[in-house]
């Protein structure tokens, strides 16, 4: 059960950054487009951002990825964060998110993996994966 309760925080945590990281620096981080305002595009594309981090996250399981480094679940989460930001972020007219550069993809990935890692604590009450 606390998987349901772990995406839905990642999805809240995500959407936070998104809307965060917009309102901080508009002209980077672009939220809207001609169907959504700010607000629901911060939470679509959080939910899609989710979306591709939890795929990413079932393949490495069932490849066998071990997460008892903190320096493998560090990177390897950064690295999906990173993939996630940027995909959603080139279909910016279906999903409402606009980034200026890779760069924010980068930013995006280490603010999204600091609040999923705050996330899993709450949720998980133990040490990230």
């Amino acid at each position: 059960m606390y998987n349901h309760l772990l995406y839905f925080t990642y999805w809240l945590f995500n959407s936070a950054v998104l809307y965060g990281a917009s309102a901080l620096f508009p002209s980077e981080v672009v939220l809207g487009n001609w169907r959504f305002g700010g607000l629901e595009s911060a939470i679509y594309a959080g939910f899609w951002v989710t979306f591709f981090i939890w795929v990413l996250w079932d393949f490495a399981l069932a490849k066998g990825v071990k997460f008892d480094s903190g320096v493998v679940t560090f990177g390897y989460f950064w690295t999906a964060n990173i993939f996630a930001f940027w995909l959603v972020s080139r279909f910016s007219e279906y999903a409402g998110l606009g980034i200026t550069s890779y760069l924010w993809a980068l930013t995006l990935g280490l603010a999204a993996y600091l609040m999923q890692r705050f996330a899993w604590r709450i949720v998980v009450g133990k040490k990230a994966v």
